[in-house]
């Protein structure tokens, strides 16, 4: 009987062109087709990533007459961009849907960003926050493409005596409007005290007669006017002091003051004035100043933190107001969120933290009605903050379910984080999501830990995945990680109590920040360890005990060449065969809000990173996905490509679906009907099935053998368990006499 067998060679020969393609083109594609619904209602934008610290701003993104939504995220330095599209529901009304395309055009921002058209060109143009004080860029628009062109990298303003940066403190949001009425914008911002409001008057137009001097001049338009603004300063708590002169204040024996100012200045009573709503960092309301002057020197009399009278704002700190017409009636609403960095004493829910008041009024009378606490984050999946997906087929169908890990929630027992759990309701190739629990397995009511990271994998050894999550302690504040043994047969519904929950011991440098990965990086059956640490290295260590016992030796704290590393700090790794290669390559997120790909070389020897791994516009890019950033890699559409979910700080999920062009088919061609390997691809087990017996062997596609001489019967199924094996391409070859087939196989 003549040889039959696949070609080794044509097989490698066919992974290097498809790994010398990909490595031309996009890897991944943003998704956000697949549906999710939560109490019976679909999400409009489950994978917008969620939101925290939200700064409201509009402008027009696409080329429609209506404008659309921009929101800045403070904690994650994130820009989330919404169409105005119209309402699936109801065609006659719009809503805003997330549009994750344009967020790659917006450059990097942190603390704070604001949209205003200063040269008067229609277009609205973009002022940050930068370390020099304000930053500004030009928008550019030719035909229907727009971008941006930095204008100025920092603003300058003429001070008493001599020129200097016009300084934004970090934590302050300034008010940037043309104040004087000229047709040029002016600037108000606190001063570093957080006392005073400082007047930046811009003389574009009294100078050069042009409201656009900003790129013209090379001497400042802005000039200080004024020791204050408004005729008063912030009060010791939540008052203020009217008529006092604008000076240096004794604050003796009073509270200590700290910087961190909202500005909102419109008239929100309808006599022609414009007043103010100011949030400050220690002060949990917003307070609203009237103002008796009209024009460049405002005069403010009194003011109220009961605002607005019915359902005011009240926040554990800092919050900050924002007006826009969001529901698209044409009156400007309110929108309040905490202008914070940081989740301080862990007080905010940021699962509730845009509040939104319909303006039932005018835009400059207003009369504001509390709609809701969760503006935008009810239509996607937002645990709060620090998501951290994983992929498991938790009911036992056929498809694979989520479990999210979450930052924490403030209960009865304080901060402690939990479980979400999704329930695909739809296939493996066309799935659906349902929010099945907010409170999966009761873990807050058990162990007292936040920050949870969850992962599943084969922890005991008895071939059944187990789900396992790294944690901080309550109790001391310290790491831990456990594992709850899954008691369900394999491929069954899980059976998790987390009674049973097992910690386990890590190694001694762990520490608050780690993000720990399991993974058989050798081959040899039991879970090796990869830890990315907070300040940007990863560590690598080989398990010498067993799958049971677990031991550990540290071989690197550089891992991949990745060293300590301020701007990549917080990193998190997984260990993945990404490109098919029958390799595991690492994939990186960390503290630059971007991904990266260490493949093609064995296990630790890569010298290939690529980061342009989303596509944009045909070609790879880098997007910034937020700060504090987990991921998960699965096959989550059943192609048999891996993809890519990754959680934010933000407390949602962004989905990447693998576009490499690699095709993986359902089965392997057969010769005669012999020989039939089954499921491909797999990830727990693999079946063979022959006409003939023979003696099986298995090798990986580097050519070493992984089992040999199994023995297997004519006409029965013979089983391979496959659940501890590193993902990729494998050579199941049966030899009987003569007679010699070999299949290659995808373990996922």
């Amino acid at each position: 009987m003549p040889t039959k067998y696949t070609s080794l060679f044509f097989l490698l020969f066919c992974i290097g062109v498809a790994s010398e393609s990909s490595a031309q083109q996009s890897w991944f594609r943003m998704d956000s087709t697949v549906a999710v619904s939560a109490k019976g209602a679909k999400l409009v934008n489950p994978w917008a990533g969620g939101l925290n610290a939200s700064q409201f701003l509009k402008m027009h993104l696409d080329n429609d007459t209506t404008e659309d939504l921009v929101v800045f995220d403070r904690t994650n330095s994130k820009v989330t961009t919404f169409i105005a599209s119209a309402n699936p529901a109801d065609a006659s009304k719009k809503i805003f849907i997330h549009a994750p395309y344009y967020e790659q055009l917006f450059p990097k921002v942190d603390n704070w960003m604001i949209l205003a058209d200063y040269n008067g060109d229609g277009l609205k143009d973009l002022f940050a926050s930068t370390s020099l004080g304000i930053t500004v860029y030009k928008q550019i628009k030719t035909g229907t493409v727009w971008s941006w062109k930095l204008q100025r990298d920092a603003l300058n303003t003429q001070g008493f005596s001599t020129d200097l940066n016009l300084q934004v403190s970090g934590p302050d949001i300034p008010g940037i409007i043309d104040i004087d009425g000229d047709g040029d914008l002016d600037i108000l911002t606190f001063d570093f005290s957080g006392t005073n409001i400082e007047l930046h008057q811009n003389l574009s137009m009294e100078k050069y007669g042009v409201p656009d001097s900003l790129g013209r001049a090379k001497a400042p338009v802005f000039m200080r006017n004024g020791d204050c603004w408004g005729n008063f300063h912030k009060g010791d708590g939540e008052d203020f002091v009217f008529g006092a002169a604008c000076g240096v204040v004794d604050n003796s024996g009073g509270r200590v003051m700290h910087a961190g100012n909202s500005i909102l200045l419109q008239d929100l009573d309808g006599d022609g004035k414009r007043d103010l709503l100011v949030g400050h960092v220690s002060n949990e309301h917003i307070s609203f100043l009237k103002n008796s002057a009209n024009g460049l020197i405002a005069n403010f009399t009194s003011y109220t933190n009961t605002y607005p009278a019915v359902s005011p704002v009240s926040f554990y700190i800092f919050p900050a107001a924002f007006m826009e017409d969001v529901d698209f009636d044409g009156i400007k609403d309110l929108i309040v969120a905490p202008s914070v960095s940081t989740n301080d004493g862990n007080l905010v829910d940021f699962k509730s933290s845009n509040w939104l008041y319909h303006n039932a009024g005018t835009t400059n009378n207003p009369n504001f009605q509390l709609l809701q606490k969760n503006f935008l984050q009810d239509q996607m999946i937002d645990v709060g903050e620090n998501a951290a997906p994983s992929f498991f087929d938790i009911d036992g169908d056929g498809d694979l379910d989520m479990v999210i890990g979450t930052g924490g929630i403030q209960g009865t027992s304080g901060f402690r984080g939990g479980f979400w759990l999704l329930k695909n309701t739809g296939t493996n190739k066309n799935p659906q999501y349902e929010v099945s629990s907010e409170n999966y397995l009761e873990v807050p009511g058990t162990l007292g830990l936040y920050n949870l990271k969850p992962q599943w994998a084969d922890f005991n050894g008895d071939g059944v995945p187990d789900l396992g999550f790294a944690g901080v302690s309550t109790s001391g504040i310290k790491p831990e990680f456990r594992y709850i043994p899954n008691k369900a047969a394999k491929g069954a519904a899980v059976q998790l109590n987390i009674a049973d929950a097992v910690l386990l011991t890590m190694p001694s440098e762990a520490q608050i920040g780690d993000n720990p990965f399991f993974y058989d990086t050798d081959g040899d059956g039991d879970l090796d360890l990869i830890v990315g640490k907070p300040l940007g290295n990863i560590y690598y260590y080989t398990n010498t005990g067993s799958n049971k016992q677990f031991t550990f030796k540290l071989e690197t704290d550089t891992f991949a060449g990745v060293g300590l590393n301020f701007e990549g700090r917080f990193v998190h790794a997984v260990a993945e065969d990404v490109d098919l290669d029958g390799r595991p390559d690492l994939l990186t997120v960390d503290h630059t809000g971007t991904m990266r790909l260490f493949y093609g070389a064995a296990w630790g020897k890569w010298t290939t990173r690529e980061s342009l791994l989303v596509d944009f516009n045909g070609k790879g890019s880098a997007p910034v996905l937020g700060r504090y950033l987990t991921t998960a890699v699965a096959d989550y559409n059943g192609d048999g490509k891996p993809d890519v979910a990754v959680g934010t700080n933000a407390g949602g999920l962004r989905l990447l679906t693998n576009i490499l062009p690699i095709t993986i088919t359902g089965t392997e061609p057969t010769i005669d009907n012999e020989v039939k390997v089954f499921p491909n691809p797999a990830s727990d087990y693999i079946k063979v099935l022959s006409s003939i017996k023979g003696s099986l062997r298995i090798l990986n596609i580097t050519g070493l053998t992984i089992r040999q001489s199994l023995q297997v019967k004519a006409n029965e199924e013979f089983e391979v368990s496959t659940l501890n094996w590193v993902p990729g391409l494998y050579l199941f070859e049966l030899q009987s006499g003569a007679s010699r087939t070999v299949k290659k196989v995808v373990i996922k």
